[in-house]
Parts: C-alpha cells; structure tokens; sequence
C-alpha cells in the first residue's frame, strides 16, 4: 500500500509540472529528458524556489518501474528520410542512414525492409509538433522526408 501512495504522489508531481510547462509552453523540455524534480527546484526569475525531500526509496522504485518496461513501445511520430524500391536502394538506404548518424549522432535510426521497399526513420517523438520541429531542422539535407506515425521507444529519463 505504501508504493502505490509513493507512486502516486510521484505521478502527481510530474503531472502537476507537466501542467505548468503546458502553462508556460515548454511541454516539450519533458521530452528532452529533463529531470522534472530538478526543473522545480531550479530557482524562478523573481528569485522563489521549491525545496523537494525525497525519499531515495521513491527515487529507486520509479527507476525500477522504469528499467523493468524499457521495452515497452507506445503511439508516436518518425521522420521517413529514406524510402525506396529501386534497384541501388539497398545500397543507397544503408548511405542514408550513415550520413544521418555522422550527422546526428545522438538520434536513433531504424533501417526496415518491408514489401519491396528500404526504408529509414529517425527519431521517437511522443508529438506530431516534435517530428515536425526536426523535420524542419533536416528540411534541407532531406527534402523527400515526411512524417509517420509508428510506435516508438519510451524517451530516455
């Protein structure tokens, strides 16, 4: 009964900040894997802060939760930079997909072969607004890339 009270009152607190950054349009800094407890106590512009005690018992049942479903897959958004049926698209996918992570090296790629087509996706955005921000940012070294939807990996903590 106590973990579910810890789970709970950990899942509030990150749904309560996910509130204000709604509020504040930063939602997105959840997904660039901040640490939420450390953004609430970061201090404020008019100089308030937030003190938050925490159990490291907290701490180490949520990282468990999160390491024992870390192959969980949900709903979310790719950027296709590569999809192609020729008779060079073998060759000229894995080359996508080289150049994209000399570029990108900290962005995931997925290299798939499905019904006669090569294809590459990058990327395990939550938002459809988050695929089409880096859409935007590759626009010019991919002009043929587009956006999917497909289920993605959990985004790092």
């Amino acid at each position: 009964m106590r973990r579910i009270k810890c789970l709970t009152l950990t899942a509030a607190v990150f749904l309560t900040a996910h509130g204000l950054l709604v509020a504040q349009g930063q939602a997105d800094s959840l997904v660039h894997h901040a640490d939420i407890l450390l953004y609430l106590q970061s201090p404020a512009t008019n100089g308030s802060h937030i003190t938050i005690r925490q159990s490291t018992a907290i701490k180490n049942l949520f990282n468990n939760y999160v390491a024992r479903n870390h192959y969980k897959k949900i709903q979310g958004f790719r950027v296709r930079i590569f999809f192609d049926n020729s008779q060079n698209a073998r060759q000229r996918a894995i080359e996508t997909e080289t150049n994209f992570r000399n570029q990108y090296p900290n962005m995931p790629t997925y290299y798939t072969y499905q019904n006669l087509y090569f294809k590459v996706a990058v990327g395990d955005f939550r938002t459809k607004s988050e695929a089409m921000r880096f859409l935007q940012t590759i626009a010019g070294h991919y002009p043929g890339a587009f956006i999917i939807k497909d289920f993605i990996n959990y985004p790092a903590l």
